[in-house]
């Protein structure tokens, strides 16, 4: 589609364009419902906001309610302080948080009908900088679909300390279509350091494979938020009131930019796989059609078809069959043993050899 580029936003004064920025916006709604209507789209995407903690992810999902619905609802819980930092609280928004009460008059045209096919977002709050045996496997169950919607993280964790890690598996064994992650959305800031640990973590779980099938466990896209954008100096189409955070200069954001792209190895393509976020927070207006655009975008390219994916018909036939398990085995003990494989074989020979004049031998007596 034809329109303002996401690029320009980040570049132009309030004026004429703000104008054609409204109407592109009416556009990427309609284009949004068209998305939601595929005839391939069986269940909704499901996106996992991962990050530490105050990057902004709890501010995203506002600004992504706002946009989506036309009414500024805080529905997402901020989390500050300590506390926050030693726990994490996983927060499920349906329908991207909205219901169909709440869409407004352009949004309720665009929507009423397919409400039900807008993204689940699953806001994975107060993780600091680690890369955990622990939080791995409640990655890989969350990831997996077998974690139900409310369930206490603090549950998972207190059944870990007492069980051990791997208990969680042995816990939670059928996986739902519909709780499956299909996208994970990492939320840098631009004026934070990069949790680098956090980051391995993620990509850790996200090289896990079955051990029998050898296939992938996760057909999982990774894209980037990059936050706080409205702090860069030379920006001029975000201005805000609030002295709370400090200012960064471009000079700064893009070396971030650059860090993000070679820790997530997307140099060639952060254009497509990243993206500079502005929320809605204290100091800005909760109407402003610039992050709204920001937004919507956003929504539109988390709904677009991502990456071919392996699929089967049937269950896919294991690699590492019992016989295989067997042949390693019994390979192992060779090589570790130290044993002449042609001494074995003679030993047997002679042993079965011995048996069998034994027992003619004996009949004959």
């Amino acid at each position: 589609m034809a329109g303002v580029g996401i690029d320009d936003i980040y570049s132009r004064e309030d004026g004429p364009d703000k104008t054609k920025v409204q109407e592109e916006n009416t556009a990427l709604l309609l284009e949004i419902a068209q998305l939601c209507n595929r005839p391939d789209r069986k269940t909704p995407e499901v996106l996992f906001l991962l990050g530490a903690t105050g990057v902004g992810k709890s501010a995203m999902v506002n600004t992504i309610i706002k946009a989506l619905c036309g009414k500024y609802f805080p529905k997402a819980k901020t989390g500050h302080g300590l506390a926050a930092t030693k726990t994490l609280t996983l927060q499920w928004f349906k329908h991207c948080g909205i219901e169909k009460f709440e869409l407004q008059d352009l949004q309720n045209d665009a929507f009423r009908k397919c409400l039900d096919k807008l993204p689940t977002i699953i806001d994975a709050a107060g993780k600091g900088n680690e890369n955990s045996a622990e939080f791995r496997e409640i990655l890989e169950m969350v990831f997996g679909g077998f974690i139900p919607p409310g369930t206490s993280v603090a549950f998972l964790q207190d059944q870990q300390a007492e069980q051990g890690v791997g208990c969680l598996k042995r816990l939670y064994t059928s996986p739902r279509e519909e709780w499956k992650v299909t996208k994970v959305v990492f939320v840098a800031c631009c004026t934070q350091a990069l949790p680098t640990q956090l980051v391995e973590c993620l990509n850790d779980v996200l090289k896990t494979y079955d051990r029998k099938t050898g296939l992938s466990k996760f057909d999982i896209d990774v894209f980037v938020a990059i936050t706080k954008f409205d702090l860069v100096e030379e920006q001029s189409s975000f201005e805000i009131d609030s002295q709370e955070d400090k200012k960064i200069t471009m000079k700064d954001f893009l070396a971030r930019e650059r860090e993000v792209a070679t820790h997530f190895s997307i140099d060639g393509s952060l254009k497509h796989n990243s993206i500079r976020w502005v929320s809605y927070v204290d100091g800005h207006s909760e109407d402003n059609p610039f992050i709204e655009n920001i937004a919507l975008r956003f929504v539109r390219q988390m709904m677009q078809p991502g990456r071919s994916k392996h699929q089967e018909e049937n269950e896919p036939s294991p690699v590492v069959t019992t016989r295989v398990e067997m042949a390693r085995h019994a390979e192992r003990w060779v090589n570790e043993t130290n044993v002449d494989v042609k001494q074995v074989l003679i030993f047997l020979f002679v042993a079965i050899f011995i048996a069998f004049l034994y027992k003619i031998l004996s009949k004959s007596v």
